[in-house]
C-alpha cells in the first residue's frame, strides 16, 4: 500500500473517492456542487448515520462526463479507536473486491475541522491495510495485487505536508511489517522450517541490525538444552535467532523482545488430536511478530535499542524426540521435569528469556501463542497479558487503548506457584491440577526465568490466527501485537 498527497484543489483522476461522514451530511457540501449534493442525499438516508457500527455505501456521480465512485463511510457520532479501524477495514475490502489500483482518501480531520491532527486518518489507513490483505502465495492464478494499491490523500484544510508525509510513511511501514508477519504465520510448515525462518530474517535487509544464529548442536554448547531438546525430534533442526537493533548508539539501555517460534507443533509424544492440530503452522506467531517489529524499527530508524530473541523449533515425534518424564537442565541452571511435550512453548521461551536476562535489558517482553486456556478465557479478540511491574503494565494498557489491540491483564497468582514445583526437579512444565488456570500456570513458569527484570508476557493464542472473520483483522493470521508493541516502544523516553 502506497500513499501520495494530492493537490488540495482537486480530486485525483482515480477510481474512487472515499469520504467519511460522522453525524450529518454537511461535509458533502464542501466537496460537491448543489446538484450533486441533492443527488447524494436522495440516495442516502439518516438511517445510515443512526447505525452504531461503521458502514460504507457507494454512489456513482458524473463529473465532466466521467463517472466517479463516491464511497461514503459513516461512523457513530461518539466513535472510538476500533470504529476507525473497522471503517478502514471495510474500505480496504471495497478496494480489494473492486480490484482498484488507485483511490482518493479525504482526511477524516476535514470532516471534524481538526487542522493540526492526523491520528484519525492514521487509524483509518491502518484499518484499510488490514482490509486489503489476502494470502495468495499458493494460488495458481494470483488475485489482485493488494500490496501495490496507491491511495491519494486529499485535504482542503491547510496543513503541514511534512507532518502528513511522516505519518503516511509510518503507516506504510507499519502495514508492510504486518504483511510480512501475516504471510509468515499463514505459510505452511513444509515451507517454513526454523532454517527458512532464519533465511527470511536475513533477506529482509535489516541494515541497522546485527543478526546472530545459534544452530543445532551449538545450542547445547551454549547451555540452551530446552530449545535443543524440544526440536530434537525433527530433521529440521532447532535454532535461536538473535537480532540486535541499536538505534541509539549513545545509550546502553535496551528492551528485549522474545518471540515463540514453533514452526509446527504436533504436540510431540503428547500428540494433538484432530480438530486442534490442523492450524499448528501458526504456533510461530510470536516469532513472526517479533521479526515484524524488528523490520519496522529498522525501516523507521527509531532512536531506541531493542534486542530480539527468537527460539525456533519443530515439535514433532521422532526417534530422538523427548518424552514425558524427561528432566532437562535449562540455560538458567534450573532443571525442568517434562510432564507434557505439548507444553513446549514455555520450554523454549525459558531458555530464550535466560539469554535475554544475561544481557541486562531494562525490560523484557515475550509474546507467544502459549495456551489454549487463553482462548477459552478471552476468545479470539483479546490477548492475555501479565506483568511483574505496575508501571509497565499501565504502559501496555495505554498502548492497547491507543491502537485498538485489546489486551486483558491476568494475575501472577502466587498461590499457584507450588503447582509448577516438581518433586524430583526444580520445576515441572505443567500443573498436576488439570483444567485450572492454564494461562496463569504458563506465565508463572516463564516468570521463573526473568529474575528481577521488569517483564511482560503476552499470550496471543487467540488473537494471532482468527478462524471466524474479525471486524478489522479479517481471517487467518492477524499480525496482532505489532502495532501494540510498536506504540509501546515509540513512547519510551
Amino acid at each position: 500500500m502506497k500513499f501520495n498527497i494530492i493537490d488540495k484543489n482537486s480530486f485525483a483522476a482515480c477510481e474512487a473517492v472515499f469520504l467519511t461522514v460522522i453525524d450529518n451530511f454537511e461535509i458533502i457540501n464542501k466537496y460537491f456542487n448543489k446538484k450533486d449534493c441533492e443527488t447524494i442525499k436522495t440516495l442516502l438516508s439518516d438511517e445510515l448515520l443512526s447505525n452504531d457500527e461503521p458502514k460504507i455505501k457507494e454512489i456513482i456521480l458524473t463529473k465532466n462526463k466521467r463517472p466517479i465512485k463516491l464511497v461514503l463511510g459513516t461512523l457513530p457520532k461518539l466513535f472510538e479507536v476500533q470504529d476507525l479501524l473497522k471503517l478502514g477495514f471495510l474500505y480496504g475490502e471495497y478496494i480489494k473486491s473492486n480490484k482498484m489500483n488507485t483511490s482518493s482518501f479525504v482526511m477524516i480531520e476535514d470532516t471534524l475541522g481538526k487542522k493540526n491532527y492526523t491520528e484519525f486518518t492514521k487509524l483509518l489507513l491502518e484499518g484499510t491495510g488490514y482490509g486489503l490483505y489476502s494470502f495468495n502465495t499458493y494460488k495458481s492464478k494470483p488475485e489482485f495485487e493488494y500490496k501495490n494499491v496507491q491511495i491519494n490523500i486529499y485535504t482542503r484544510i491547510k496543513r503541514d505536508n511534512e507532518e502528513i508525509s511522516s505519518m503516511l510513511n509510518e503507516v506504510e511501514k507499519i502495514i508492510s511489517s504486518i504483511y510480512v508477519a501475516r504471510d509468515l504465520i499463514n505459510t505452511p510448515a513444509n515451507e517454513l522450517t526454523p532454517e527458512i525462518f532464519c533465511q527470511v530474517a536475513q533477506k529482509l535487509n535489516l541494515d541497522k541490525c546485527t543478526i546472530t544464529i545459534i544452530k543445532d548442536e551449538d545450542l547445547k554448547k551454549e547451555g540452551l538444552n530446552l530449545i535443543y531438546t524440544v526440536g530434537a525430534g525433527s530433521k529440521n533442526r532447532p535454532a535461536l535467532l538473535k537480532i540486535y537493533y541499536k538505534g541509539n548508539s549513545k545509550s546502553n539501555n535496551h528492551i528485549a523482545i522474545v518471540g515463540k517460534g514453533v514452526t509446527f507443533d504436533s504436540g510431540g509424544t503428547n500428540l494433538k488430536p484432530t480438530g486442534h492440530i490442523e492450524t499448528m503452522k501458526t504456533d510461530m506467531a510470536g516469532a513472526a511478530t517479533a521479526l515484524g517489529i524488528a523490520k519496522l524499527l529498522n525501516e523507521l530508524n527509531k532512536k531506541i535499542n531493542v534486542s530480539f530473541y527468537i527460539p525456533l523449533v519443530e515439535n514433532t515425534i521422532g526417534y530422538s524426540a523427548y518424552r514425558p518424564g524427561d528432566i532437562i537442565k535449562s540455560k538458567s541452571g534450573k532443571t525442568v521435569e517434562v510432564l507434557n511435550t505439548d507444553a513446549e512453548g514455555r520450554l523454549i521461551l525459558a531458555d530464550a528469556l535466560s539469554v535475554a536476562v544475561e544481557e541486562k535489558p531494562d525490560t523484557i517482553i515475550d509474546l507467544a501463542t502459549l495456551t489454549g486456556a487463553c482462548v477459552v478465557a478471552l476468545g479470539s479478540h483479546c490477548a492475555a497479558f501479565f506483568a511483574n511491574d505496575d508501571e509497565l503494565a499501565e504502559s501496555i494498557m495505554e498502548s492497547s487503548e491507543y491502537t485498538g489491540e485489546d489486551v486483558w491483564m491476568l494475575p501472577l497468582y502466587k498461590d499457584y506457584k507450588k503447582r509448577i514445583k516438581s518433586k524430583i526437579a526444580d520445576l515441572q512444565n505443567i500443573s498436576t491440577r488439570k483444567g485450572e488456570a492454564g494461562t496463569i500456570i504458563g506465565a508463572l513458569f516463564l516468570n521463573e526465568f526473568v529474575e528481577n527484570t521488569p517483564w511482560v508476557h503476552l499470550d496471543i493464542a487467540g488473537t494471532a490466527f482468527i478462524e471466524e472473520k474479525h471486524p478489522f483483522y479479517g481471517e487467518g493470521a492477524s499480525g496482532f501485537g505489532i502495532r501494540l508493541l510498536y506504540d509501546f516502544l515509540d513512547n519510551i523516553n
